[in-house]
């Protein structure tokens, strides 16, 4: 994984004596400044407010303009960036988040190497000015990502020019809290990196026995004790659920199970991520159109890797067990077919109707050996169901479950975090939907209510005494449009977030 260049630090004191090329100075729509240009000179403030009176920049959100300073202004930067920001009331954490981004996007457009964000000196209704800090430091890192190793060095665009630090003003004495909520922020974002690497690598590139290596390696360097169950052991304890989706590939799969344990006699927490490391949906083919995109299937797998990586970077007084399992599901000889009947570790027969309803298959497996841990919270994220997408477009993760006290947290979390979730209802009504006739369950309820059927699937095999939530994270799980300044193309690493705030806020 490649570290960003990108250094964030905090200033607090007078900011006209720090050496930087570039002041940043919000501008709310409508051209009005924010009141930070009035610490920035006479001569400074007046060119600015011309500059907006002359209607040069309305302040829209996401709008960038770069000034030169007035040689007679006696600052010590040559440059004023001039960031919008929207309406003043509308502004939110996620607003925060997207102005981050577009600052340093705009800064390697200017080819500047450090900047001071004065953004952050005054107050946003009732957003702290360290909140906003912390938004902006959050957006600017993953707006920063790219994923290119796989372009050769002739095929590359010119190479671009990377931000080497922005620095936070701060008002009052807030350079202690503010440099420890950037570490966090920085370690949080690196979690989310991981999985942005992980789903975005090639499915050639990233067979399960491959990801397995990368949770050894994991293993290698944090205090994170990695397990993987071969394809030979699943069989010993009937783990036919993995199996099965793995069994018309010729890469074998496997189930990793990576455990964090600093929380001393604090409950443990179990997070499971589907990997279908690449999925063609097997003998119930996928039509060819976007297919490439199917190496995103493992990125609830992913997710579990960010998180795990995060929370052992932050050194968090936690117990978490990670359990991930991976498959290939491939369309072969000896792949799996509609109408087979398997025979899960739970003890539950399966009729598998659809060979690419095969996410709920291999985390019925994975769901019941995480009871194995004994967990008082089990949290499940998986690119399961396209009805998912339908739902809820790609603006919301979907969020089912057992436990209404476990989804209001996870809602908090989300809404906090910018990973949105919403509740959706498991009315007993719904298990009808799944019921078989030659097994004692079917892996597909039909057309209606998809995304309600695959969890009520999913629930079969967790205890209705554990808490359990799951993610449906089908139409959050990447973003090919590009159209949101910290998402890039590609895979967002959702989820990895949502569960560090989650983990933060409630801390098991």
């Amino acid at each position: 994984m490649v570290e960003s260049v990108l250094k964030m630090d905090v200033w607090v004191g007078d900011f006209s004596v720090r050496e930087a090329d570039v002041w940043v100075i919000g501008v709310y729509q409508g051209g009005e400044p924010q009141a930070a240009l009035s610490r920035c000179g006479e001569a400074v403030e007046r060119e600015v407010r011309r500059i907006l009176k002359a209607g040069w920049m309305r302040g829209e959100s996401g709008e960038m303009l770069m000034l030169p300073v007035p040689g007679s202004s006696g600052v010590a930067v040559e440059r004023i960036l001039l960031a919008g920001m929207g309406k003043r009331e509308s502004l939110t954490l996620e607003s925060f988040r997207a102005l981050g981004a577009s600052v340093v996007k705009a800064c390697e457009k200017g080819s500047v190497d450090r900047a001071i964000v004065l953004v952050s000196l005054d107050t946003h209704q009732e957003i702290a000015p360290i909140a906003v800090m912390e938004c902006m430091a959050e957006g600017g890192w993953l707006g920063s990502y790219r994923y290119d190793r796989l372009q050769s060095v002739s095929k590359k665009d010119l190479p671009r020019h990377r931000v080497k630090r922005l620095e936070f003003a701060l008002p009052g004495e807030q350079d202690k809290n503010g440099r420890k909520r950037l570490s966090r922020v920085e370690q949080i974002i690196t979690g989310v990196n991981m999985a942005r690497d992980l789903a975005n690598t090639p499915g050639n590139l990233l067979t399960p026995d491959i990801l397995a290596k990368k949770a050894k390696e994991l293993a290698e360097r944090l205090p994170i004790k990695t397990t993987v169950l071969s394809s030979a052991v699943l069989a010993q304890k009937g783990m036919n659920g993995i199996l099965a989706v793995g069994q018309g590939s010729t890469n074998p799969p496997c189930l990793i199970v990576m455990e964090y344990r600093k929380g001393g006699d604090r409950p443990t927490l179990a997070v499971v991520g589907k990997a279908v490391t690449f999925d063609s949906g097997g003998i119930s083919l996928k039509p060819g159109a976007k297919m490439e995109e199917m190496k995103f299937d493992m990125s609830g797998g992913a997710a579990v890797f960010g998180f795990m990586h995060a929370i052992a970077e932050m050194q968090l007084p936690l117990n978490v067990v990670g359990i991930v399992p991976a498959a290939e599901n491939m369309p072969s000889g000896t792949a799996q077919r509609p109408g087979d009947v398997i025979k899960t570790a739970k003890g539950v027969y399966v009729e598998v109707i659809n060979t690419d309803a095969e996410g709920r298959l291999i985390l019925a497996d994975a769901l019941h050996h995480a009871a194995s841990f004994d967990p008082d919270v089990i949290i499940d994220l998986a690119t399961l169901t396209g009805a998912c997408v339908i739902a809820l477009g790609g603006h919301a993760t979907a969020l089912l479950g057992n436990n209404e006290p476990l989804q209001k947290q996870l809602k908090k979390a989300g809404d906090r975090c910018g990973e949105r979730v919403w509740p959706l209802p498991m009315f007993p009504e719904y298990q009808e939907q799944i019921k078989s006739v030659v097994a004692d369950i079917k892996n597909v309820g039909g057309r209606e209510a998809g995304t309600i059927t695959a969890a009520c699937f999913l629930s079969r095999f967790v205890e209705e005494s554990r808490a359990w939530a799951h993610l449906d994270i089908a139409g959050t799980a990447y973003d090919m449009t590009g159209t949101r300044p910290h998402m890039p193309k590609g895979s967002v690493g959702i989820g990895v977030r949502l569960l560090c705030q989650y983990a933060l806020s409630e801390r098991m």
